[in-house]
């Protein structure tokens, strides 16, 4: 008995071992992040808005395009600042972004705490709940002092709003 107990201890560690959530790789973030946030370190106005960028989920980026069409161009609480610096003006010289933690939530879950500065003397922490979909880490939300309840959230609220509201 004490040899199948010696011989199962280490496979049942094994087994707990593999079956504990694995994140994304450090690097693959950092990737993800400067598409995010890597266009504010620019003077160029011309780059695409955040809401534009290659970065979300298949379920954020369905919201953002039923949302473009409900806007047509008219400012929201959503559409009058910049999303992933949390202004509305940065100073491309001083601008920077770090990532202060990563978090496996599950297999193809993550989170990550962003500090941005825009390049003032203040600075702000960002976080952004990250999905793995078609082999590549996406954002599937991010919270941060414009969005307390998320982008998702605040996405849905505006769909829902009457026009005008």
């Amino acid at each position: 008995m004490r040899t199948i107990r010696a011989l199962l201890l280490p496979l049942a560690a094994a087994a707990l071992i593999s079956a504990s959530p694995a994140g994304p790789a450090p690097a693959q973030v950092d990737a993800l992040l400067l598409k995010a946030y890597g266009g504010y370190r620019s003077a160029s106005l011309d780059g695409p808005a955040d809401w534009q960028k290659p970065v979300y989920s298949a379920e954020i980026a369905a919201l953002i395009r039923d949302w473009q069409k409900r806007i047509d161009d008219n400012l929201t609480s959503l559409s009058d600042f910049s999303w992933f610096c949390d202004c509305q003006d940065w100073d491309e010289k001083k601008f920077r972004w770090t990532r202060l933690s990563l978090r496996a939530l599950g297999p193809n879950r993550a989170e990550v705490n962003v500090r941005v500065n825009a390049g003032w003397d203040s600075s702000s922490t960002q976080r952004l709940v990250l999905v793995r979909q078609g082999g590549r880490w996406l954002i599937d939300d991010l919270f941060s002092d414009g969005v307390p309840t998320g982008i998702k959230a605040t996405l849905r609220e505006e769909l829902a709003a009457k026009p005008g509201e």
